[in-house]
């Protein structure tokens, strides 16, 4: 997927269906699927489908938070259960292990480096 920077880029359900998907952690019941990647790569917004019953293992990001947003299915983040409309944020340095329920799991999430200072001005935002 590549996102132009002067405009509005909107993916169809039609169109993310097909875009590629790549097993995470080399494990296939774990899909992910890249939406955008900021310019210098180190900002990544996806998807990622669980298979029922997989477990993504416990890891961190020692430099980087993660906010995830359950769309379907039920998970476990952290030892705490999150169904379809929970958010999760992880925070750098946590160890945490994903471990899917009974039923698949797609969940939209957003990985970005933790930057000690940066500019809070949002504009009209």
């Amino acid at each position: 997927m590549t996102a132009t920077p002067d405009r509005v880029t909107v993916i169809s359900p039609e169109a993310l269906e097909q875009l590629k998907s790549f097993p995470l952690h080399g494990d296939e019941r774990l899909q992910n699927k890249l939406l955008w990647k900021s310019p210098n790569g180190d900002t990544i917004v996806g998807l990622i489908q669980m298979a029922p019953g997989a477990r993504d293992v416990g890891h961190n990001h020692p430099s980087a938070t993660q906010h995830t947003w359950i769309i379907d299915g039920k998970v476990s983040i952290g030892g705490i259960e999150a169904g379809a409309g929970s958010y999760a944020f992880v925070p750098p340095g946590v160890d945490y292990e994903t471990v899917a329920g009974d039923e698949p799991v797609t969940m939209f999430y957003i990985y970005q480096p933790f930057a000690p200072e940066h500019d809070h001005g949002h504009g009209d935002h």
